[in-house]
């Protein structure tokens, strides 16, 4: 990455002190100098970085769980999560230390919550994504411009753990006596509802023990509890939503874009028209896309380049939910939380993951707008109301992929399970797989940023290695 990103903090907005003394330049009256940027000013920055990393998370990468298709890179070639790196180091992960250090100082506990419980998403974000990432040696300026990457194991045993606890403990905590700061400003996305962010901190640690479940799973318990202490309907989802004059970033890669350069992949379109693992046509099919001509609805084969497969007939556009220019940027929803409930209790008591099932397709059919008589019967149809006894893992994986669309979550899960075709039906390798041995993509490539700039590299293996957490 280059050192700026390691230095500075969001650029052209905040000035802290660390780029004072590395610039040795005279104050710039246009900026907020470090005296003047309080934690109400930092607040929606860090807000709007951290959406922008989750999104820069999804924007490419959505390729590898086949959400879309049409790049080289659903070919497996090589891939750096750029989108991923740039955001959380140059603008998130400043930013939210920042305002972390600040409050603490101030005693301002509900700032640095909502700081430590975003800076904890990111972080499973990018280590789930490349493995070894820069964390405690980042971000200190002329004092390390070479900064040594944490291990993914170190990342999930010491730092998210820490912060998420942390996080937890500060939401309860009492309001500032500084009587600008007893009420948290700025806040784009629960107005500054700490009840709400408590939820949405458990939500995240309910995420994290599900994923660490896959090599201890007696934390699935951990997992349950958590995922019920969270969210309790739709209306708490952490998601920031997006207004017309500042849009989406879906809308203007994909929805409002003249030339499409990705499309939805087959194995997406099919799931939701009923050709697959599920013989029933799913309502959100759509939603989540627009279909052109009078035949059924085709996306294009992963592997395949875009204008390759002349009969996929279906795009994301501005007319589909999640990329309207206003439409809400998903990090963390209460569908989630259902379908960690679900698999979850699977193991030991199949009528409550049953009923977090259902919950969990409810909540995603009404979120995106399905008419509620399209919900009733689609919740009816054989093929989802398998019943307790008859509920598999297959079924909660594959709902729970079509809930979390456009979300690179679904990767993550899909590498939990090492791309099992008995959870993932009818799911296979990309046409063209350019890694050596044709493995299913496991990580990803180190950032393009770092090779010639940071001298404190780890080995990375080709991207079809598995990473520590899916061992």
């Amino acid at each position: 990455m280059k050192r700026l990103y390691y230095i500075c903090c969001v650029l052209g907005i905040l000035l802290v002190s660390s780029c004072d003394s590395l610039l040795n330049v005279n104050d710039d009256p246009a900026r907020v100098s470090a005296e003047e940027a309080t934690l109400p000013t930092l607040l929606p920055s860090a807000i709007r970085a951290s959406a922008t990393t989750m999104y820069g998370a999804a924007q490419y990468g959505n390729q590898y769980p086949q959400y879309l298709a049409g790049q080289a890179i659903s070919q497996y070639t090589p891939y750096g999560f750029d989108q991923l790196w740039r955001p959380l180091y140059s603008e998130a992960l400043p930013t939210l230390q920042d305002i972390i250090v600040r409050a603490e100082a101030a005693e301002a506990y509900n700032y640095s919550g909502i700081a430590k419980t975003l800076l904890g998403l990111l972080l499973m974000t990018a280590t789930d994504v490349y493995g070894s990432i820069p964390y405690t040696q980042a971000n200190q300026g002329t004092g390390n411009l070479y900064p040594c990457y944490d291990t993914m194991q170190e990342l999930y045993e010491e730092h998210i753990i820490s912060l998420l606890n942390e996080a937890i403990e500060d939401l309860q905590k009492p309001a500032p006596e500084l009587a600008g700061l007893r009420v948290v400003q700025n806040d784009y996305i629960y107005a500054g509802d700490l009840e709400q962010w408590l939820k949405a901190a458990y939500a995240v640690r309910a995420r994290y023990y599900l994923h660490l479940a896959n090599r201890n799973p007696e934390l699935l318990s951990n997992a349950i509890a958590d995922a019920e202490r969270s969210f309790t309907s739709n209306a708490d989802d952490l998601a920031l939503t997006y207004e017309e004059q500042n849009a989406n970033p879906w809308f203007g890669f994909l929805g409002n874009a003249t030339n499409k350069i990705m499309r939805p992949s087959s194995y997406l379109v099919d799931l939701l028209a009923g050709r697959s693992a599920f013989a029933v046509e799913d309502p959100r099919l759509t939603v989540y896309m627009t279909k052109t001509g009078t035949a059924e609805a085709d996306g294009i084969t992963p592997g395949e380049l875009i204008g390759s497969n002349a009969q996929a007939n279906v795009d994301v556009t501005a007319s589909t939910w999640h990329a309207s220019a206003e439409a809400p940027l998903e990090m963390i929803t209460y569908a989630e939380m259902q379908f960690i409930l679900a698999e979850a209790y699977y193991p030991t008591d199949k009528a409550a993951a049953y009923a977090a099932y259902l919950r969990g397709i409810e909540a995603s059919l009404s979120k995106v707008g399905v008419a509620p008589e399209d919900i009733a019967a689609f919740m009816q149809s054989p093929e989802i109301a398998v019943g307790a006894e008859n509920l598999t893992i297959s079924d909660i994986m594959l709902q729970k992929y079509l809930a979390l669309y456009l979300q690179i979550e679904t990767w993550t899960d899909m590498r939990r399970y090492q791309y099992d075709p008995e959870v993932y039906i009818d799911l296979e390798k990309p046409i063209v797989n350019q890694i050596p041995g044709n493995p299913w993509i496991q990580r990803s490539n180190i950032a393009d940023d770092e090779p010639g700039v940071n001298t404190c590299l780890p080995e990375v293996p080709d991207q079809g290695v598995t990473l520590w957490l899916f061992e």
